[in-house]
């Protein structure tokens, strides 16, 4: 700006100089020539009175001391009687046709510029009438006129660069000047310092642009606090990409699917985080315009991808890639399955059972002492069938967080001495000693599912036991818990199946569980029952030393 307003300003000094300079010229030129005009009016004035008194010879005196002044005199009749130019006046044509002879015979005197026919060169003339009828007429060639003024062409241009070169500093200075205010301007708050008037309608302009602008900027910033606010705080990660697939952005639960908490990812490519063939494949899908979707697994957990691409005008400009994780819901549907092929195998089994005792019996294939041994073992697997049948319901309706029950203080160690007392029996009949020691602990549970923990526990440790074995149960106060503990000195559970014991029909030994009756479910109704208090349950074991498992639950 400032260059161009100087190249404007120089270019506008430059060009005022120089019309200055030649209209000086042409002043001084016209100037020299109307002094050049009086110069010969005054010496034919003095010529014709020396005239009027002298005669020729008087001129060829005078012209001999003035050889620029042309001098001439014309008879009436038009021949020249002498030229100081000429040395043979008879040679000069008849010069009554001159303009300025003709002017002087009218008026007295007369003047003209013209070329002369004579010595071919720009002269002006000046004719005085005298008294005798004669014309005198002085002359000065042009050349003397140039002359002067190209005499003074130096000392022109000199001043002219002068005051160009003064000029030139005192447009930059005005430049600096007109600039600086403008440098200095506050674009946030034009309006505050508006040195120029001309700039008012600009500034003006300015400032509600910048309003507009600022309240377009608030507005955007609402909207991307509130997208990042929703995005951020969202379970499922989510990943936006342009047409290309570089990464646009991306939320806090998706770099934390595809760990990118430990680099810039910004503006790189989405395959730069997971080189997976799969999603590679559906992404160049997804930005052809194909909404698809995938299930990704990575360290060891199950995430659905779902990719929507971003139309604008028919062209894909992006894709949005959203990641829901879904390992609980294929562990559940893996369990879900496992279930029921589990529940369809165990209720076969009697089922089965039953079926072929009952068919033998209808054909009367049993003799009348095998009847009763028949029908005992009817029985037992009918008990069975009914048993896991109520296993299954009861876990049911674990799985649905106990809605059905309702909560109430419950002293834990009440509920321990009736379920010792009910075992007793079957601990006799497995000749295992069963004791209790209980201290007051109440809790705010569901009295029916904390007698199943019990009993569950309590039953376990007596069928799994040995021939005079034990098993201790005692309820005590740790600090805000009741704990719950049985230990048993039964069989143990080797170490590597430990972990598993607590899942739905998962047995250690399935022929010794199958003979004493186990339905596989026990531990795992004991384990969705302590979740279902907010309690924790852990497990100690030794191969034929014996299982201890312990019950933490909150009393408040």
């Amino acid at each position: 700006m400032k260059k161009r307003i100087f190249q404007s300003m120089s270019l506008l000094a430059i060009l005022a100089i120089i019309t200055t300079t030649i209209m000086q010229g042409v002043f001084f030129s016209g100037e020299l020539y109307e002094a050049m005009r009086h110069q010969l009016v005054h010496e034919a004035v003095c010529l014709a009175e020396a005239m009027n008194t002298g005669d020729v010879t008087y001129l060829e005196k005078v012209s001999q001391r003035n050889l620029e002044t042309r001098i001439t005199l014309i008879s009436e009749d038009g021949t020249v009687l002498f030229d100081s130019t000429v040395q043979d006046e008879s040679q000069i044509e008849n010069h009554n046709e001159r303009p300025e002879v003709i002017e002087a015979r009218l008026t007295g005197n007369g003047d003209d510029a013209r070329a002369s026919a004579t010595i071919g060169k720009e002269t002006v003339y000046y004719a005085l009438l005298l008294d005798d009828g004669k014309v005198l007429r002085v002359a000065h060639s042009m050349d003397n006129l140039w002359q002067n003024i190209f005499n003074t062409l130096p000392q022109i241009i000199v001043f002219a660069i002068v005051i160009l070169l003064l000029a030139l500093l005192l447009v930059r200075w005005q430049v600096q000047k007109i600039v600086v205010p403008i440098n200095a301007l506050n674009l946030e708050q034009p309006l505050q310092h508006n040195m120029y008037d001309e700039l008012s309608p600009l500034l003006q302009r300015i400032a509600r642009q910048n309003t507009l602008i600022q309240n377009q900027m608030k507005e955007l910033e609402e909207r991307q606090q509130e997208f990042s606010t929703l995005t951020e705080n969202m379970d499922e990660g989510l990943v936006i990409v342009n047409g290309e697939g570089y990464i646009l952005s991306f939320n806090k639960r998706a770099a934390e699917i595809f760990d990118l908490n430990g680099g810039d990812y910004l503006h790189k490519h989405i395959l730069v985080v997971n080189r997976n063939l799969e999603l590679q494949q559906m992404i160049e899908n997804g930005l052809r315009g194909q909404q698809q979707e995938m299930l990704l697994e990575l360290d060891g957990r199950s995430y659905q991808i779902m990719s929507n691409p971003i139309t604008v005008a028919n062209k894909v400009q992006g894709l949005v890639l959203l990641l829901l994780d879904v390992t609980e819901k294929q562990q559940q549907e893996q369990l879900r399955r496992e279930f029921t092929a589990n529940v369809s195998h165990e209720l076969r089994t009697p089922l089965t059972a039953i079926s072929g005792y009952a068919e033998i019996m209808s054909q009367g294939l049993v003799s009348p002492e095998n009847m009763k041994p028949f029908a005992e073992k009817i029985y037992k697997e009918a008990n069975r069938m009914i048993t896991l049948i109520a296993d299954i319901i009861q876990l049911s309706r674990l799985d649905e967080k106990g809605a059905q029950f309702t909560r109430e203080e419950v002293a834990l160690g009440d509920v321990l001495e009736e379920v010792v007392h009910r075992l007793q029996p079957l601990a006799q009949q497995k000749e295992v000693v069963l004791t209790s020691y209980v201290e007051p602990a109440a809790v705010l549970g569901i009295r029916q599912v904390l007698q199943e923990i019990i009993y569950n526990l309590c039953e376990n440790a007596i069928k799994y036991n040995k021939p005079g074995g034990t098993v201790k149960a005692s309820v005590v106060q740790v600090g805000t818990h009741a704990v719950l503990k049985v230990a048993d000195t039964g069989i143990g559970i080797p170490a590597e199946e430990q972990p598993r014991v607590f899942e739905r029909f998962y047995r250690v030994d399935k022929s010794h569980s199958r003979i004493i009756g186990g339905t596989g479910l026990g531990l795992s109704i004991v384990k969705h029952g302590v979740q279902l208090h907010h309690g924790e349950i852990s497990l100690e074991s030794q191969l034929e030393k014996g299982t201890t498992i312990t019950v933490r639950l909150p009393m408040e």
